[in-house]
């Protein structure tokens, strides 16, 4: 009977389906895409210099391309949803990053959820 809790603890972990592979690379772009969007709200609200802007949109872009090359999971959504970032402009509407920003986290909440 000690032995009872133990195995069916070490069963259950077994049956656990673990971290996603993809979560850390969603949650990258995740991240990477709401700094692009509050860096376009500054900038059009002239809180940020040109040089500022620019350099963090070019991180944000790099971060994006980075992390969606590693995006292999059978739910295509997230890479999907990389690739509509990219094809955005550097200065896109922070409510249209915003947007994808959101799709992202659903796919985050629901693949921490699994």
């Amino acid at each position: 009977m000690r032995f009872a809790v133990p195995i069916v603890a070490l069963v259950l972990a077994a049956c656990s389906s673990g971290e996603q592979p993809d979560l850390p690379s969603i949650k990258a772009v995740r991240s990477a895409a709401a700094e692009w969007a509050l860096v376009n709200r500054d900038a059009r609200a002239g809180k940020v210099t040109k040089a500022y802007a620019e350099g963090m949109r070019a991180a944000a872009r790099s971060a994006i391309a980075d992390e969606a090359k590693k995006l292999t999971g059978p739910d295509r959504g997230a890479a999907d949803i990389a690739r509509r970032l990219q094809a955005l402009p550097d200065q896109a509407d922070p409510a249209a990053l915003n947007a994808q920003v959101l799709a992202l986290k659903r796919i985050e909440d629901a693949l921490e959820s699994a």
